[in-house]
């Protein structure tokens, strides 16, 4: 603890030197102009109420001062529903930071949520396919959601100007058991609209304990260990061509090292895009926090065009396997497509979207599914429908599995969902509803409905949501808002 409030006194300093260093010639003008208005305070208080589940709020406070600085503190809380029959059900959370809006400078502390590069590289299989879009540039902000007071950190962010030939960034969290994160980028603007941008991340922590859950766990006992984690990342952007690339590399004591590698290429320019990524991790590479990750290798390709009145057509691949040089087992293919609009129609189609998916990871229960929907406009009114229809199949031994997914309506059906949703706005209320019948082999079908409405305004929204279990007859409600006041 003594380490961490020292080491938020040295980010103090080090971010009013770089706030002062960055500062503008028209910022100063800017704030030495501003007259009587040198301070405005903001409001923003947001939560929600799930009937048998949680009561959520957040309160965000932000004071605005000269030079492009911000202050900021943030209380969330989060108890079961309602909270007079629970009162010691409660978690909160509270955060603080500061902000210069020149740079995008910020010193916080409280519960922290990274994004970029650090990001990337954690969980990388639960996050959708690495295209060129998605290396955006590591930053971090305070949560807005509760969590365990552990897990509070402090993270000192440090920019140059973007707009400047050269340019910046150095950032490092500092968690409570004084580990540290630090990411560090340089980059460039080249001539005929290009940029270029080289970051990289180090961390080095140890591992707490993991206890076995139960006698024969799948999951090991495993004591503390040293872990050592590093990463580069490789961004380079022209109006025709961009690509980019991650490449990390994981250690840690008496479980051996790995590397994670992803790559992306986009080429094109307005109306149409042709894109590839790519993505493979080895069997003992662990996330940049540390968490096990399992081997796999991914790859994808995608088609866009653009074009008038709002049209947009985009069509994409992806193939996974098991390990780099393995067979592809899992696919999907997805299209969707919105329509040019035309006002003048009273009925026209908005969009249609069809999704292909095959898992054949195991030979036993291969697993197609198929979801097409529809939606369109008619009015104040946006009707939508759709259909998702998944069924399974068996591989004998020595039969080849085709990754692509492979529908046969012949092939019995594991499940069938139909589902309708209606949307309209009326001035400042939306009302929206939906309904979902299931048909499951084996099971009861079930059905699902809902209703709900809303009131936005200047001061912010506050909506209702009604859902009824025809099963047992009973409704349940959830109730969400969010009010917003700026003083000047």
């Amino acid at each position: 603890m003594k380490m961490l409030f020292a080491g938020g006194k040295t980010f103090a300093v080090l971010f009013l030197a770089a706030v002062c260093a960055g500062l503008g010639a028209d910022e100063r003008d800017e704030a030495s102009s501003a007259g009587k208005k040198l301070f405005a305070f903001s409001l923003v208080e947001s939560g929600s109420w799930v009937d048998g589940g949680h009561l959520t709020n957040r309160l965000d406070l932000r004071l605005y001062a000269p030079f492009g600085l911000s202050l900021r503190a943030q209380a969330a809380d989060k108890r079961l529903a309602p909270p007079w029959k629970r009162p010691d059900s409660a978690i909160t959370a509270v955060g603080t930071g500061v902000y210069h809006k020149g740079t995008g400078s910020r010193l916080l502390y409280g519960l922290i949520e990274t994004k970029g590069l650090s990001n990337r590289t954690r969980n990388v299989w639960a996050h959708s396919v690495p295209w060129f879009e998605t290396h955006s540039l590591s930053t971090a902000d305070l949560k807005n959601a509760t969590g365990d007071a552990s897990d509070y950190a402090a993270y000192l962010e440090l920019l140059s100007p973007s707009s400047r030939p050269l340019n910046g960034s150095f950032s490092v969290r500092l968690d409570r058991d004084a580990a540290a994160v630090f990411t560090g980028m340089a980059g460039a603007r080249l001539p005929r609209g290009s940029s270029a941008r080289l970051e990289g991340l180090i961390t080095e922590r140890t591992l707490g304990e993991r206890h076995m859950s139960q006698w024969f766990s799948d999951k090991p006992y495993l004591p503390e260990r040293k872990f050592r984690f590093y990463a580069i990342s490789v961004v380079f952007t022209h109006p025709f061509v961009g690509f980019a690339a991650d490449f990390a590399r994981s250690e840690i004591f008496a479980q051996g090292t790995d590397i994670y590698v992803n790559a992306a290429l986009r080429v094109g320019s307005l109306p149409w895009r042709v894109s590839i990524a790519a993505d493979g991790a080895g069997q003992r590479f662990s996330g940049s926090d540390g968490s096990a990750t399992d081997s796999g290798f991914r790859t994808a390709a995608k088609f866009e065009w653009e074009g008038r009145r709002g049209m947009l057509l985009r069509a994409y691949s992806v193939l996974r396997a098991a390990a780099w040089q393995e067979p592809f087992d899992r696919g999907s293919l997805n299209f969707y497509f919105r329509f040019p609009q035309d006002k003048r129609k009273p009925v026209r189609a908005n969009r249609v979207s069809l999704e292909l998916e095959r898992d054949a990871h195991e030979r036993e229960k291969i697993t197609d599914g198929v979801k097409l929907e529809a939606a369109f406009i008619t009015g104040s009114f946006r009707p939508s429908a759709g259909i998702t229809v998944k069924q399974h199949s068996v591989a004998k031994a020595g039969d080849y599995i085709n990754p692509f997914p492979a529908y046969d309506p012949a092939r019995k059906f594991d499940s069938v969902k139909f589902s309708s949703a209606l949307y309209c706005k009326v001035s400042f209320v939306s009302l929206n509803g939906s309904i979902a019948y299931t048909v499951t082999e084996g099971k009861e079908a079930s059905f699902a409905s809902s209703v709900g409405a809303s009131v936005a305004g200047k001061f912010g929204r506050i909506g209702l949501k009604l859902n009824n279990n025809v099963k047992t007859g009973e409704w349940s409600y959830s109730l969400s808002w969010r009010l917003q006041k700026t003083f000047d």
